[in-house]
């Protein structure tokens, strides 16, 4: 066994991942989703700012959630496969200032989950997992050499990354 690649998602891009790499985005109101398709050992994960664009984007890349979805299913060259052999986590979409009123516009934290579930749902990918919302960040990392997700939450003092559940969650296995 290899030593793992730590990969950094950083705000609006999108990574594929394989082999020995360990791909992860540290979340706040931004919208993290994962695509694993362990048939084939490929992994991917979108760090997402915002929900909509105000135009169609044709450019790959994640700065909006419906940029990030069709970036992810290209990279992956996953437009004509079985969707239903990848599976999505999503995770983050965290109030991070819960004390100012919202704007206008809603939070947008929860804008940016509710379009990444919207969104992943139209695709037929089933989602095997959802962390999000709350006053709290959140890590979300994809070990792809043992096919597994962890999210951790961030606590709201400030507090280091501490895992909710078992450090790994291996996917189609009870924790």
């Amino acid at each position: 066994m290899g030593q793992s690649h730590d990969i950094q998602v950083l705000m609006g891009e999108v990574r594929i991942g394989r082999g020995e790499d360990v791909l992860r985005a540290t979340l706040g109101s931004c919208v993290g989703i994962a695509l694993m398709w362990r048939a084939r050992g490929l992994y991917g994960l979108a760090h997402c700012l915002l929900p909509e664009a105000p135009q169609p984007m044709l450019a790959i890349g994640a700065k909006y959630v419906t940029q990030a979805v069709p970036s992810l299913l290209a990279l992956m060259k996953a437009d004509g496969a079985r969707r239903s052999e990848i599976e999505a986590v999503i995770a983050g979409g965290g109030n991070m200032m819960p004390h100012q009123p919202p704007a206008k516009h809603g939070l947008i934290g929860v804008a940016n989950a509710k379009m990444a579930q919207a969104l992943i749902t139209e695709t037929g990918i089933p989602i095997v997992h959802v962390e999000v919302g709350g006053e709290v960040g959140r890590q979300l990392m994809i070990d792809c050499a043992h096919h597994a997700f962890v999210v951790r939450t961030i606590g709201s003092n400030g507090g280091a990354a501490m895992p909710r559940r078992p450090a790994l969650r291996l996917v189609g296995r009870e924790s």
